[in-house]
């Protein structure tokens, strides 16, 4: 019983409390926390075929969601017989891989994508449920890992700046798609810096980020590589639209490094949970570099399930 003024002030107040608590951690709070990473798996194949066996052990192994990557040109044909696949599978796609170099849209030269497969499978991505596009930045070096000191230079996020407007985001608005930028330290996207200032005319919601740490790690950033992490969640945060899962280690000769799947080397995974957690949105994280093998794939999934649960 509320026996004065001065105590029902305060038990008014405790009540008021104790609801903004219960919504506030409705909306922020551990439970939401907890479920906000989707785990999937990366879904890519060289032919229609291929996609086709690799989703049969995808489901299989466990997953519910995955990014459909194309190194291949599909027919319009393939994208609605994988499109119904998925759907008997009950894979949801989280998101299109759709790789080229966005200095040279028509050619074909990174990882065999251009802007035409873009531009079909958007033409189709209303069969998947999907609006969202993941690409390479860009590279004035016509070879993936080629190395050109052009790429991070003001005119080269200028360039790139262009080219989303004038290549990417044409092929996407009219769905209302959006694209996120897969970073690579040697492409335009290579830093957090030159990151900021390429995304810097766009709207979050239109043009953002793959969650890779590692691929902003060259190698004498290697030992500052938690640092980094946090740097990019804290100046690039808002633009993450979806993750990797991948990992870092050094190579056996110490002088180069190599990116196997989660748990096979160095990365700092209870960090990187920890700090997708604080993004209070949910998120579809992808596991790749792994082969789409049902043994693989459970051991791979188990592993970050339990980093998951360690991190909760």
């Amino acid at each position: 019983m509320v026996t004065s003024r001065t105590s029902r002030r305060h038990f008014l107040g405790a009540i008021g409390a104790a609801v903004a608590s219960f919504g506030t951690r409705r909306m922020f709070g551990a439970e939401a926390a907890r479920d906000n990473i989707h785990l999937g798996m990366m879904l890519q194949a060289d032919s229609a075929v291929e996609l086709h066996k690799n989703a049969k052990a995808i489901a299989a192994a466990g997953f519910d969601t995955v990014q459909v990557t194309f190194f291949f040109p599909p027919t319009a044909d393939e994208l609605k017989s994988l499109a119904s696949a998925l759907k008997e599978l009950k894979l949801k796609t989280a998101a299109f891989g759709t790789y080229f170099n966005l200095f040279r849209p028509e050619e074909t030269g990174f990882m065999r994508s251009s802007i035409a497969t873009m531009k079909l499978v958007a033409e189709h991505a209303g069969l998947f449920d999907c609006k969202q596009f993941i690409t390479w930045s860009a590279s004035y070096s016509p070879k993936f890992t080629g190395a050109d000191p052009r790429n991070h230079t003001p005119e080269a996020v200028a360039h790139l700046q262009r080219a989303i407007r004038e290549i990417i985001l044409p092929v996407l608005e009219p769905i209302d798609g959006r694209v996120a930028f897969e970073p690579f330290y040697l492409h335009v996207v290579g830093t957090l810096a030159l990151a900021k200032e390429v995304f810097a005319p766009f709207p979050a919601s239109r043009v953002g980020l793959v969650l890779d740490p590692p691929g902003f790690i060259p190698l004498d950033l290697y030992r500052k590589r938690d640092e980094e992490m946090c740097r990019l969640f804290r100046e690039l945060g808002d633009r993450v639209h979806l993750a990797h899962f991948k990992d870092i280690k050094l190579n056996a000769a110490g002088n180069g490094l190599v990116k196997p799947g989660p748990g096979n080397g160095e990365m700092n995974y209870p960090l990187l949970i920890s700090e997708i957690r604080k993004l209070h949105r949910p998120l579809s994280c992808i596991i790749e570099h792994i082969k789409a093998e049902p043994a693989e794939m459970s051991k791979t999934k188990a592993w970050v399930e339990k980093q998951l649960k360690v991190g909760s």
